[in-house]
């Protein structure tokens, strides 16, 4: 798996040279979780492009990496990004990192709580990225299934955290969110193994 992992690795650049900057401020703290990383960045780019998205909402952006990906997408197809950060020292780095990537006309950034702005926004949206608190992927996802059009997509980061081992606080929320998502019928789902995995699901039905 570690030739394969370097062999895609050897294909894949960043979208934005901000990207970069922002893994060495990452490197730097030592109270982030881990980012998307480039496999899971690159394919929120491609899928972006690919349904030539116009509305995406984001959970969660720690300084800004996931952020960069999506908004530089949305610039090629004209659409436009909401993003919701609780933190306000993460907020104000996503900031000054659109900011510095040249980005900030499509996003509209949030400091707040996602359970709660949650219910202050109107759909639909092409795609919506949690990658928020845990806890709160299974408790956001009917709203976020309300406010995803047809044939919209939702995609959750750190898919496969109880396989990898990671705490259960992390974890077991994470696995009530793959286990609702496969079990909904108005979803259709899979997950990919890359990153720390990415649930993918469609919504094929209201």
């Amino acid at each position: 798996m570690e030739n394969i992992s370097e062999y895609i690795a050897h294909f894949l650049t960043p979208d934005n040279p901000q990207l970069e900057a922002i893994d060495r401020q990452a490197q730097a703290r030592s109270d982030l979780q881990p980012s998307i990383g480039m496999e899971v960045g690159k394919l929120l780019g491609l899928l972006v492009r690919l349904t030539q998205a116009q509305r995406v909402l984001e959970f969660g952006t720690s300084l800004g990496y996931s952020t960069i990906w999506l908004a530089e997408a949305l610039r090629e197809t004209g659409g436009q990004l909401i993003s919701i950060e609780y933190n306000e020292d993460l907020y104000q780095a996503t900031r000054a990192n659109l900011d510095a990537a040249g980005l900030t006309d499509w996003v509209e950034l949030i400091l707040g709580d996602a359970a709660l702005v949650i219910d202050r926004l109107e759909g639909p949206f092409d795609l919506i990225l949690q990658d928020a608190d845990k806890a709160l992927y299974p408790k956001l996802l009917e709203k976020c299934i309300r406010l995803t059009r047809l044939y919209g997509m939702i995609v959750a980061d750190d898919a496969l955290f109880q396989p990898m081992g990671v705490p259960e606080r992390l974890s077991t929320p994470v696995h009530t969110y793959n286990q609702r998502v496969f079990s909904d019928p108005r979803l259709y789902s899979t997950i990919l193994p890359i990153g720390d995995g990415v649930t993918v699901s469609i919504k094929v039905d209201h």
